[in-house]
């Protein structure tokens, strides 16, 4: 009778449009808001040891669901630590999943403010973004995958078109000096850039056990890691050649400060509307995919048939809470300083223990054949 409650989604996705996904998550508002005031012009180095730290970890998230294939996080819990105690770490996965969401929509809302409608308050371009994403998510997850993968190639070609327009405006010279303040403030970053965005693929846990193509979920998530990670290095050397310091560090978005400095010529002009819509694109698809998490582990607690159902009411609260995040735009840069260790447990230690239970349940299940 339990498994008749627990919800169940026939929803199936293909193995190229879980990757695409996880691409446009892990550039989705980073683009906007990676950190450049730890590690100054040795950034892309710690982006580097950010991702050699991020393959096993997303390995990790891989074996989980391998294990587990036709089982989202919230049931592999509840099968390995029972009822009572699977549906507690699930509320807190759901809690920072929805937290999550609300943070990308302030982020999202806070950048479009700033950078394009200084005038227009932000519940307007929340309540846009949030109701939305609602209604993509009301028509399912293979809809919220289908178009991802239809806008993903402008988004790839626009951000490619900004790195090469960009290459009159570089200067080498400010790479050097390398190394300028140590190795300990590159682990420091490397450990923020962990955490966002590389370790908040940890919510896919919820979504890749509805790709059609079962036992290869490490793959995917190798896949668009690699693809993800790339695109945000380039976009990061561009930024630091383009600006250098002290300009970056001061920079509360520093793609957008970056394009505005592009021009071929006298008709090649305000790349920085585009590079704005490649933003707000691909942070309302990372929204999307937050809310349809949250909407999943909500589902699961509750036992409800279908997630489709909460989606409003949840995607409602997280705009309201999106709004009483941050008192202001620095408050907001603030906290990303902080959010590493508050996020830590949900993309590292959590999973590494759901592994160590899996197997040990696994060697225990034939003695007791």
């Amino acid at each position: 009778m339990l498994r008749r409650c627990i919800p169940i989604r026939k929803e199936q996705i293909s193995q190229s449009q879980a990757y695409i996904l996880i691409i446009t998550f892990i550039f989705g508002t980073s683009l906007a808001l990676v950190s450049y005031s730890e590690s100054e012009q040795d950034t892309w180095i710690s982006m580097l040891i950010s991702l050699a730290f991020a393959i096993p970890i997303v390995i990790v998230y891989g074996k989980i669901l391998n294990n587990h294939p036709n089982k989202d996080i919230f049931q592999i819990l509840e099968y390995l630590f029972g009822k009572i105690v699977g549906k507690i770490i699930g509320f807190l996965y759901t809690f920072y999943f929805f937290h999550l969401g609300a943070i990308c929509i302030r982020n999202i809302t806070e950048f479009i403010q700033l950078s394009s409608f200084p005038d227009t308050p932000q519940y307007v371009t929340t309540f846009f973004i949030g109701a939305l994403a609602i209604y993509v998510l009301k028509s399912g997850m293979e809809v919220i995958a289908r178009v991802n993968k239809f806008v993903f190639p402008l988004l790839i070609f626009i951000i490619a078109i900004t790195l090469i327009m960009a290459i009159p405006k570089v200067d080498t010279n400010n790479l050097l000096p390398l190394l300028e303040n140590g190795w300990l403030s590159i682990l420091k970053a490397s450990f923020s850039n962990f955490s966002f965005p590389f370790g908040e693929t940890v919510i896919f846990l919820s979504i890749l056990n509805s790709v059609k193509e079962k036992k290869k979920s490490s793959k995917i998530y190798l896949k668009g890691l690699f693809i993800g990670s790339l695109i945000l290095l380039s976009v990061a050397i561009r930024n630091i050649l383009i600006l250098g310091f002290p300009i970056l560090s001061s920079s509360t978005f520093p793609s957008y400060d970056a394009v505005t400095l592009i021009d071929i010529g006298n008709f090649i002009r305000g790349l920085e509307i585009i590079v704005s819509i490649v933003i707000t694109i691909a942070g309302f698809i990372k929204v999307s995919i937050c809310l349809l998490a949250s909407c999943i582990g909500t589902a699961r607690l509750f036992n409800f048939p279908d997630y489709k159902g909460v989606s409003a009411p949840l995607g409602l609260l997280m705009m309201s809470v999106s709004f009483i995040l941050y008192s202001s735009t620095m408050h907001m840069i603030e906290w990303i300083k902080i959010y590493k260790y508050y996020a830590f447990p949900f993309q590292v230690i959590l999973p590494i223990f759901i592994l160590i239970v899996t197997k040990l349940k696994k060697q225990k299940t034939p003695s007791n054949n």
